[in-house]
């Protein structure tokens, strides 16, 4: 049976008589996507056309095949030009009863292209080697034919043939003639990202009319990455890099013509995000269709979304695999317990913490880390946690990952990565482990904090100040070495978010919508949170100087004069509550994550101006704290038992589990209290490694040897020869830097952030600002910003604090605070613990609050809602 010259595009389904443009087409309409009309000019018109003309196709091709460079060319011209000279007048009758017959409207214009049978195939593309023709009328529509055979005959498409395909089989060319698209827009589309592989990413590039000129290379697209969720449908656009435009080619009645595009829209975006979406819908959809990741033309016009063209992505492998840059990151947890800008041994020591002590034990549960990702990474000098890979732990571990935003702070993740839960056999051999890890905290961890405190004492100043070098580097390993055996992080955290997880799988449907504010309200005052304890400590040192007329006289002294504390206050009882205060709590401090951060007893005076705002203020003293406290956990645990009713089983399932969790939450923070211990006595044998350093001419000051990361340290003892100044220099420099640079909190696309550096944070006016409720209460005041230990002397009775975070190390200030707002927080944060402890009405994670309201603005906070008012006019 003789193989027809001319076929409608929706019955191309051999390759051989089509190529693989026009079987792709087919392919795409019969799996019901939209194409636009045309028809296939068969490799049989093709071969015909040829063998009538006396042009013996297979015989020149394997005789070009022999030849090379000039003779190689002159023989491809001369079969050109043979192939020009072909007569197609039988063969121009059929193609144009065929369009006659396409059920659409005729157009004025005609796009014409190749369909070679090795074009657009699994291993071979061929793209952008055949020619391609646009906006074509019909009478040069043969002449538009005979040129695409012609481009069959080129040095490239020989050479590559050979070379990619292996072979030096004799192709065979095809045409596809469609009406034209009148593009509104149009670009190209890969269905999984071109470069990674990324199988989650579509990536699209865009010009506004036809795009031709995208194809061929000689513009600059806009350009797109829309992320793909687990039901295979966009969630969000991930990356968006906006081109100037200056033109665009359109086709007219006349053909194609270049427009110049108006200056007011030239650097505006080509597609919307609705357009976005759905092209990225199509994509997949194409790709699931086709079975394979495809490469799509495509084009919009005022009506629709149409496919031009599907060929397989070669040279790219798929792969669902997680990357650090696919990754989205949040200085949360890290932003509330370091400085701003940490330390390059601060940021080194957390890296190693991360990995050590919290991204191994999950390794040892079973859960599967994808190879590359880290739990932290620096930008301009901040650390970020890789929320995506805490995402994954909990999820393969069968948790509530939604959770983790309100726990550890941050905002919950623009997209969800496709999780396998572990096997259950899996599951409860990592909850037996996980059980152990929690036992052993709770058996040891208050020997262990106790072993802490007096191996700080034995690390004090004077205690060092005689250590030789060798000694020093001695004694920070063997502080490294007991830390490493003691500690007890991971079982904590585990502990508590056991707790949390059980009590949000049944107190919703017990309590009803507010179970978090019962919950939050029933757990102040328990008195065993010993970061909190240091308030009621403070209202102790005030009741005393208040008893005191020395001390009193001291602290209402005007002008004050804190440095003078010691003579003021020699043998006042109040001065050596003080001294005990200082004792328990001055090694900690603001961002006291990071060594090099200067603790309380470093700067006692801080606290003094505190002591002396207190008892300036009305009376409110220990007992007073403890019995607000205590109403406000016997109301909540009161209204508790109430909404449970008469189901005791529910009244003891709550207790055992709010038992459980406040001796954890106790735990966590001893542990946090204690760890500070070791930082505070690395920080002494540091401080006296750099005195010893600034001898021997390797450092110009003692603070320098924070600037050496933990690996540099390791290099500086094995005497490894580096211009340590001169590096010490550099990061001096980049740290003066990165202070200039203001970063996101969240970090969604780093490859994209990372290109810019200079960020900053929006500005907005006068509004109701809303965040996460982290200790319920209502209360209105002026606002006070305070970024740093310098404007703690300007907090006054009442004030809101607006913060960056809640650092632990504000905790003197809770009780002169009226309220307290900050940009990033969790429920689970070890500030939200003490802020809640004490009932400070609390409110987290309002974006970029520092900037959006002022110092002394008069503010209404209702913290159980999260919402933060402010007043007009005043």
């Amino acid at each position: 049976m003789a193989h027809p010259f001319v076929l409608p595009l929706v019955q191309c389904t051999n390759l051989e008589l089509v190529g693989g443009k026009a079987l792709g087409l087919a392919q795409l309409m019969a799996a019901g996507f939209p194409v636009p009309p045309g028809i296939c000019v068969t490799t049989e018109s093709y071969r015909q056309s040829l063998e009538t003309s006396g042009f013996a196709q297979t015989a020149e091709w394997e005789k070009i095949c022999a030849l090379s460079g000039a003779e190689r060319e002159s023989a491809l011209s001369a079969c050109q030009e043979r192939i020009r000279q072909v007569d197609i007048t039988s063969l121009t009758a059929e193609w144009k009863a065929a369009l006659q017959r396409l059920d659409v409207p005729i157009p004025a214009r005609w796009a014409v292209r190749s369909s070679a049978t090795n074009e657009d195939a699994g291993r071979t593309s061929f793209a952008g080697l055949y020619r391609t023709h646009l906006g074509v009328a019909v009478d040069q529509i043969d002449d538009a034919i005979k040129d695409l055979w012609t481009s069959l005959w080129q040095q490239r498409v020989l050479q590559y043939s050979v070379e990619r395909g292996g072979d030096h089989a004799v192709p065979s060319m095809a045409v596809v003639i469609q009406s034209m698209v009148n593009a509104l827009a149009s670009g190209v589309a890969y269905s999984i990202h071109p470069v990674t592989g990324r199988s989650f990413y579509v990536a699209v590039n865009a010009l506004p009319g036809l795009a031709a000129p995208l194809v061929d290379g000689h513009v600059t697209p806009d350009s797109y990455v829309v992320q793909i969720g687990t039901d295979q449908r966009p969630v969000w656009i991930r990356r968006r890099i906006l081109a100037n435009k200056a033109q665009r080619l359109i086709v007219t009645n006349d053909g194609l013509r270049y427009d110049a595009m108006p200056e007011s829209t030239q650097s505006k975006s080509s597609l919307s995000d609705e357009q976005l979406f759905e092209l990225g819908a199509m994509a997949k959809k194409i790709e699931q269709a086709l079975g394979h990741p495809v490469d799509l033309e495509w084009a919009i016009d005022a009506h629709r979304l149409w496919a031009l063209q599907a060929r397989p992505i070669t040279g790219v492998r798929p792969s669902s695999e997680l990357t650090n840059d696919d990754c989205e990151w949040s200085r949360a947890n890290f932003k509330e317990t370091m400085p701003e800008l940490p330390s390059p041994v601060g940021n080194s020591f957390l890296e190693l913490f991360m990995d050590q002590h919290i991204i191994e034990p999950y390794r040892r549960l079973g859960c599967h880390i994808p190879s590359g990702l880290t739990s932290t990474r620096i930008f301009h000098g901040r650390p970020y946690l890789n929320v995506t890979l805490f995402h994954l732990l909990v999820a393969q571990l069968r948790g509530d990952p939604s959770q983790l935003p309100e726990q550890m702070g941050g905002e919950p993740l623009a997209v969800a990565p496709a999780v396998r839960p572990l096997g259950w056999l899996a599951f409860i051999q990592a909850g037996i482990v996980m059980l152990k890890e929690m036992r052993r905290a709770t058996v040891h961890g208050p020997a262990w904090f106790a072993e802490m405190k007096t191996m700080a004492k034995q690390y004090g100043p004077q205690q060092v100040g005689a250590l030789s070098f060798d000694e020093t580097v001695r004694r920070l390993d063997d502080l490294s070495a007991r830390f490493q055996i003691r500690e007890l992080t991971f079982g904590i955290a585990g502990g508590v978010a056991q707790c949390l997880q059980a009590l949000s799988l049944f107190l919703p449907r017990w309590l009803g919508s507010d179970w978090r504010v019962l919950s939050n309200a029933a757990l102040q005052g328990q008195g065993t949170v010993i970061s909190a304890q240091q308030i009621l400590r403070l209202a102790e040192i005030v009741d005393i100087a208040r008893r005191e007329p020395t001390a009193e006289a001291f602290f209402n002294a005007e002008p004050w004069n804190p440095s003078e504390f010691r003579t003021a206050l020699k043998d006042t009882a109040c001065l050596r509550a003080f001294d005990a205060y200082v004792e328990d709590y001055g090694h900690r401090g603001i961002g006291e994550s990071d060594v090099m951060s200067p603790r309380l007893a470093d700067n006692p005076q801080a606290i003094l101006s505190v002591l002396r705002l207190q008892i300036g203020a009305a009376p409110f003293g220990r007992e007073e704290v403890l019995s607000r406290q205590e109403r406000t956990r016997a109301k909540a645990l009161t209204e508790i038992k109430r909404r449970l009713g008469w189901r005791l089983d529910r009244w003891f399932t709550y207790r055992w589990w709010y038992r459980r969790l406040c001796r954890f939450f106790a735990l966590r923070e001893a542990n946090r209290h204690h760890l500070m211990y070791f930082s505070t006595a690395t920080r002494t044998l540091l401080l006296h490694l750099g005195d010893l350093l600034v001898a021997q001419g390797a450092c110009d000051a003692r603070d320098d040897i924070f600037f050496l990361t933990v690996q540099d340290r390791a290099d500086l003892v094995s005497r490894k020869s580096r211009d340590w100044r001169g590096l010490i220099r550099e990061r001096r420099a980049e740290r003066d830097r990165n202070a200039a640079i203001e970063v996101p909190d969240t970090i969604r696309d780093w490859e994209s952030t990372t290109a810019s550096s200079r960020l900053s944070h929006r500005s907005v006016g006068t509004e109701s600002l809303f965040g996460l409720p982290i200790s319920a209460g209502s209360v209105a005041g002026p606002v006070r910003l305070l970024r740093s230990l310098t404007d703690w002397s300007r907090v006054k009775p009442g004030d809101i604090i607006v913060a960056p975070v809640i650092d632990p190390g504000m905790a003197p200030l809770f009780g002169i605070a009226g309220g307290l707002v900050v940009e990033m927080g969790g429920t689970l944060s070890h500030g939200a613990i003490i802020a809640r402890e004490y009932g400070l009405p609390t409110v987290a994670n309002v974006e970029a609050v520092m900037t959006r309201l002022k110092e002394g603005q008069w503010v209404h906070l209702d913290a159980a809602a999260g919402t933060i008012h402010v007043e007009p006019g005043l």
